[in-house]
């Protein structure tokens, strides 16, 4: 922090960092397959639309990561088999396999609360589980405290689900979690 003083008056000049959430792996990464809408295909007839100001910031088959503009914010999204018929149970087993399904480099993970279920209106999935949880990820200068949520869509009639992490750090702006909410209501 740089002081300049007058007799009268201190001013202090601080130099702010935002610290970006560095929670991916960098890949290789190949062209962004679009739908006729301007969403992002993660498998036949599933598909998500990103808001403005959020870009890809890695994608293979069946899964994506994006970022808010100032990388203070992102959304990993898997979609994947599944023969599990309670969204709880096949969220439970997704977080309890972090490290082989997502690539967010979260570490110390502690959920919030106990997940919730809710029925959705018939589309690409018949339920949705979500929990709350803080955790660290990772910055250019070490570990960062981020909170987010663990969300699993699954449609128990297709064998299909999705896996949602929602990450964000304290510098993110409060419109990042409706811009996630708005992410997970355009696959369903």
């Amino acid at each position: 922090m740089h002081v300049m003083s007058t007799p009268r008056v201190t001013i202090a000049i601080a130099a702010a960092a935002t610290a970006a959430i560095a929670l991916t792996t960098p890949i290789d990464r190949p062209a962004v397959t679009l739908t006729a809408a301007g969403g992002i295909e993660l498998a036949p007839g599933i598909s998500v639309t990103p808001p403005p100001g959020w870009t890809v910031g890695n994608q293979g088959p069946g899964w994506v990561t994006l970022h808010n503009v100032f990388s203070t914010a992102e959304v990993e999204i898997k979609v994947k088999p599944s023969n599990g018929t309670n969204p709880v149970a096949v969220l439970q087993n997704d977080i309890s396999h972090l490290s082989n399904l997502s690539t967010t480099g979260l570490t110390n993970v502690r959920d919030l609360s106990a997940p919730t279920a809710i029925p959705l209106q018939p589309g690409n999935f018949q339920q949705q589980a979500t929990v709350s949880y803080n955790a660290e990820g990772t910055s250019v200068t070490g570990p960062l405290p981020v909170q987010g949520w663990f969300v699993e869509l699954l449609n128990s009639s297709t064998h299909q689900s999705a896996f949602v992490v929602f990450t964000q750090n304290g510098d993110a702006p409060i419109r990042a979690d409706g811009d996630a909410q708005a992410m997970l209501d355009s696959m369903q």
